[in-house]
């Protein structure tokens, strides 16, 4: 064993080893990134290691023996936070999102020590570049007193990330197969936690906090490639039920001729092209009529992932924004971005649903060939040409979903697949939007 690992302070953690260190790393690299500069010397990463396992174990406590004193000063330090992060009141809220939990309790470790990083250097005045700053030093000198007041006001700051983190982590779990993993988390977990900080992303997820989507029901079609599905009567001898064999040879060829034969029946599942969302930004969609236009949006992405097609979100109002897009193989850090613009957007501006539309149309031409929805979400009153956004959405192969938010467009009513008019924003009502066949 290396002369040079260092063993944890927490309780039944024992040496931190290369790929405990490497954790820690990985933490004070998120810490750096989300404060702009490098954290202070005295955060190392066996104090990252230290501060992830007492949010991961579910009553953590610290070894008693290196209370009696005779360890070094990082070790001390470290001693002193644990010691005060376990015995804080404010600790215990927290604990419920992270125990056994390696992706919240990351966010959680990032959180803190940023938070404690600052209160540290508003502390120490600052630290300059090229000199130490006066972080370690003052660090190590600080009484219980002030070590446990900063501690606390740091898991003020992790309890309002963490459980927004949590939230996130459970809509991008439920995105599709591999995408809740601790490595696919690693790489985004900055991203994860800025999506936290984001104010409008908790109206988005208190809208669909809970929210059971009904289950995806797959599409199919007869191939005779594909596979069984059942049985059926025909003569199409690629098919063939192998109990046929044992008819009288006069009476299979009599059936065969009569396409009676007793078949498997085959199916391959319908490819579908992509659910694109248009979301109304217009002035008049203030308030709870975009929170809820957001949460459809993160709804109808889970779906989409989950039917393993494209997704776009675009925002317009007199004029349609750039798209947004997640495919169904996307990264955590991709999706995590899609959210983030999802949660970003102001409402504003007038309203031209048929520019929007046509955009749409443009965006998916090259899949025409692949059924597409188009789920229009607005509350505007606009004027179109029934006749020419009839073509437009032919030639795309896409079908129209309009979601009037209290309001009516007979325009649009005339070229709807599907029109419904929302009258309560509640969570039933986004059930309703999102269980379309």
């Amino acid at each position: 064993m290396s002369q040079n690992y260092k063993l944890s302070v927490v309780e039944g953690v024992g040496v931190i080893d290369e790929v405990r260190r490497y954790r820690g790393s990985r933490i004070l690299d998120i810490v750096s990134k989300i404060m702009g500069q490098s954290a202070p010397e005295i955060m190392t990463p066996e104090l990252a290691v230290d501060i992830f396992y007492s949010f991961l174990l579910p009553v953590p406590d610290v070894v008693r023996s290196l209370e009696k004193g005779g360890v070094d000063e990082e070790t001390s330090f470290r001693l002193q936070i644990i010691s005060a992060l376990l015995a804080s009141p404010n600790l215990w809220p927290v604990k419920p999102y992270t125990i056994a939990d390696s992706v919240t309790s990351l966010v959680a470790s990032a959180s803190f020590i940023e938070k404690l990083a600052r209160l540290l250097q508003r502390r120490g005045g600052g630290q300059g570049e090229g000199r130490k700053g006066p972080e370690q030093s003052e660090a190590q000198d600080l009484d219980e007193k002030r070590i446990s007041e900063m501690v606390s006001k740091a898991l003020e700051q992790v309890d309002k990330d963490v459980k927004v983190a949590k939230d996130v982590k459970r809509i991008l779990t439920g995105l599709g197969a591999g995408k809740g993993s601790v490595l696919a988390f690693d790489e985004s977990m900055e991203e994860v936690l800025r999506l936290a900080r984001e104010t409008d992303i908790t109206k988005v997820l208190e809208k669909i906090g809970g929210l059971k989507l009904p289950a995806v029901r797959a599409t199919y079609e007869r191939f005779n490639r594909g596979w069984m599905d059942g049985l059926e009567i025909g003569g199409d001898l690629e098919r063939l039920h192998y109990s046929q064999l044992a008819l009288p040879l006069i009476y299979f060829l009599a059936s065969m001729a009569d396409s009676k034969l007793l078949l498997y029946r085959k199916v391959t599942p319908v490819s579908k092209g992509p659910i694109y969302v248009l979301m109304d930004k217009s002035g008049s969609m203030v308030g709870t009529k975009i929170d809820w236009a957001r949460a459809v949006a993160v709804a109808l992405l889970k779906r989409a992932v989950s039917e393993g097609r494209d997704f776009y979100a675009r925002f317009f109002d007199s004029i349609a924004y750039p798209p947004v897009q997640v495919k169904p193989n996307a990264k955590v850090s991709d999706t995590v971005r899609a959210l983030s613009y999802i949660a970003r957007v102001k409402a504003g501006g007038g309203t031209d649903i048929a520019r929007a539309i046509m955009t749409a149309c443009e965006d998916i031409q090259g899949g025409r060939r692949r059924l597409s929805d188009i789920i229009l979400i607005s509350d505007g009153e606009d004027r179109i040409s029934p006749e020419l956004l009839s073509k437009v959405l032919k030639a795309a192969n896409a079908r129209l979903h309009t979601i009037m938010v209290q309001g009516h467009n007979v325009y649009l009513k005339q070229i709807s697949y599907r029109y419904m008019t929302v009258k309560k924003l509640e969570a039933k009502e986004v059930i309703k939007v999102v269980d379309f066949t």
